[in-house]
């Protein structure tokens, strides 16, 4: 049975980890690094898949330490080169006491039985022979399977170190969007508190403002009762100067009327001393004109 490269590299790497030295698993478990001989602590690492080795060097020495070192054999599984060998071993030995009890009963063995058990020796030996052939062919067959495992290993190795340098570029990464996320989060809140003291100004602002139409409101209703109160006022007002000018205005007329009247009166007085001076002019005359005739008589 061929060993496919696949299956041989699977069973290799579970060699490989079978075979992790119980003091390499619990440095690793103490925080120290994986390989053997090496006290160097692991570095602190804040996410991510826990670090097994405290540089990349040390990880490369321990797995090529582990593809240096030769396993266990295993016990031969029933189809395998080793089961062959195994085998052709019991056949030789097989072969061998035919032999040597052939040769013990040569002496006292008829012709006959020598020649068949001669013959089944050799095909025995035959069998055995193509047997060998066949393991060898098997082994030759297992060989280049173990190399191409080596090979796939090797690449697995190479593959797994950049996945791991990868691992390590985003592990970096993910630190650095957590820093990033870290630094947003702060200018986040750093606006949710601008914006919460946007709203409580906000708040206040309004207050504010309805406390500023409140008092608009009142100053409209005072302005709105000054101004009844001047319009009642200025009727008030009105009415008195209406009053006023009413009493003027008879006042007025009753002066006009007195004062006609004290005209007339005047006016009465004036012609009665008119007639009088009239009167008294007149007496002296006649008087003269009376004393002219005697004179002349």
């Amino acid at each position: 049975m061929t060993v496919m490269p696949g299956e041989a590299k699977r069973s290799e790497l579970k060699r490989s980890e079978a075979e992790v030295p119980q003091a390499a698993m619990a440095a690793v478990t103490a925080g120290r690094c994986k390989r053997a001989g090496c006290p160097a602590p692991l570095p602190p690492q804040d996410s991510g898949r826990a670090r097994q080795f405290c540089s990349d060097e040390c990880r490369r020495r321990h797995y090529n330490a582990l593809r240096g070192t030769v396993p266990a054999a295993p016990p031969p599984a029933a189809d395998s080169a080793g089961a062959a060998l195994a085998r052709l071993g019991q056949l030789l030995a097989e072969a061998g006491r035919l032999a040597a009890s052939a040769a013990a009963q040569v002496a006292d063995a008829a012709p006959e039985r020598v020649a068949v058990q001669a013959a089944e020796a050799e095909a025995a030996r035959r069998r055995a022979e193509a047997r060998a052939a066949v393991a060898e062919a098997r082994a030759a067959e297992a060989a280049e399977s173990a190399a191409a495992a080596w090979e796939a290993a090797d690449a697995a190795e190479d593959a797994r170190a950049a996945a791991e340098d990868r691992a390590l570029a985003a592990e970096d990464r993910v630190r650095e969007l957590q820093a990033q996320a870290a630094a947003f989060a702060g200018r986040l809140e750093d606006a949710l508190a601008r914006a919460a003291a946007a709203e409580t100004a906000l708040g206040e602002t309004a207050r504010e403002r309805d406390t500023a139409a409140a008092a608009a409101r009142q100053a409209a209703a005072g302005l709105d009762a000054a101004r009844e109160q001047h319009a009642r006022e200025l009727l008030s007002l009105r009415a008195a100067c209406d009053e006023r000018a009413g009493a003027a205005r008879a006042l007025a007329e009753a002066e006009s009327a007195r004062a006609g009247r004290a005209e007339a009166a005047l006016d009465a007085e004036r012609a009665e001393r008119r007639a009088l001076t009239d009167r008294l002019t007149a007496a002296p005359s006649g008087r003269a004109r009376a004393r002219a005739p005697e004179k002349t008589a």
